[in-house]
């Protein structure tokens, strides 16, 4: 008896230790203030998912539609053969097959397939089903970032930033940074935006360049920071440039500065600055409005309100609008009475409790 409760117990360790590897590897090149930044996910490229010999409405035994699957595949696009190998890699529809997923994979990818080749940097970059090698991966990833790939590129320059399967070189690592920075990549602009910071690497452009070295040489602090995106933004002493004035308002966002994150948070909102992303937006307001600026939490309000970028609650809707009518925001409180009449008895006190809550115990400010 004892024999197999250790025999099972052992067998527990190892699946433990197999999913902590295995998370592990998700972020293997990522520098250690950015963890969690670069996605290492199995990604599909755009084909139709459901073709008639495969998705008819019939019942359809495992085999059977494997089967199907393969037929399909073997009509040669390059996207069938790429989502088919993601299914084999995720276990989806198909039995999950490493081997037959690398196979699919490695076709698609000699046929020029982006997709392809970036989820074959995936697999020799997190060992799934494979011995991990970070020198194929970096191959695989660096084809994907050539063809302009934000996503590739950004793990690339991380990459070059660890040294891992590549030389370590900071250059290379912001070069690649840079590209994926300007197609919006936020992790790309965390990144380049932290090597800034740390004075391994500087704006391309020598009027930013100057400008930020004279502010870093008075004080690397939010304020500076500050400083320097919006003059990005505004064009003012430097060269207007919206991509880098993002990555300095994230900087100085993440480092405590209220009103950066708020502007963010408008900037993505309204999409003046770049692409539009209302759940990025709504990011930005949440960290403005937990510090006490009322224009974020009256935003934040309207959001949950509208189910704008976050999922409809009316109840964190009335909260946050509350607490902005509190520091005297006139339509703050004209938006809360109208969310007021939108909302059950239990929902008006449920709202109640939670601004409670907040200002209580979460230490959100009502100035």
């Amino acid at each position: 008896m004892l024999r197999y409760v250790v025999g099972a117990a052992v067998f527990l360790l190892l699946v433990i230790f197999n999913i902590l590897s295995v998370a592990a590897a998700e972020n293997v090149y990522a520098p250690p203030c950015v963890a969690g930044r670069n996605t290492m996910e199995f990604r599909k490229a755009a084909a139709k998912e459901n073709h008639p010999s495969v998705d008819d409405g019939q019942p359809q035994s495992a085999p059977q539609t494997e089967n199907n699957y393969q037929i399909i595949a073997a009509d040669g696009n390059a996207e069938t053969m790429n989502n088919l190998g993601v299914d084999y890699a995720k276990g989806k529809k198909v039995p999950q097959n490493f081997d037959e997923a690398l196979k699919w994979f490695h076709i698609a990818a000699h046929q020029g397939l982006l997709d392809a080749q970036f989820n074959l940097g995936v697999m020799f970059a997190t060992g799934r089903g494979i011995s991990r090698n970070d020198e194929i991966a970096a191959r695989w990833f660096k084809l994907a970032a050539e063809q302009g790939d934000a996503e590739a590129q950004n793990i690339l320059g991380a990459m070059y930033e660890t040294g891992h399967g590549v030389p370590q070189r900071s250059a290379e690592a912001a070069g690649w940074y840079r590209l994926a920075a300007g197609k919006w990549h936020t992790g790309a602009q965390d990144n380049l935006g932290r090597m800034y910071l740390a004075g391994r690497e500087t704006p391309i452009n020598p009027a930013e360049k100057a400008r930020w070295n004279q502010l870093a040489a008075m004080h690397k602090t939010p304020e500076a920071l500050y400083i320097m995106g919006m003059e990005c933004s505004k064009g003012s002493g430097v060269p207007r440039n919206y991509i880098e004035a993002a990555i300095w308002l994230r900087l100085a966002a993440m480092h405590g500065h209220t009103e950066a994150a708020y502007i963010l948070g408008a900037m993505f909102d309204s999409g003046e600055w770049g692409p539009q992303n209302a759940a990025e937006a709504a990011g930005w307001y949440q960290l403005a409005a937990r510090h006490g600026y009322a224009e974020a939490q009256y935003r934040l309000g309207i959001m949950y309100g509208e189910g704008h970028g976050v999922a409809q609650d009316l109840v964190q809707a009335y909260a946050w609008l509350d607490i902005a009518a509190r520091q005297g925001l006139q339509k703050a409180a004209e938006k809360r009475d109208l969310v007021a009449k939108q909302t059950t008895r239990p929902q008006f006190y449920a709202a109640q409790r939670l601004k409670r809550d907040w200002l209580q115990n979460d230490g959100i400010i009502a100035r």
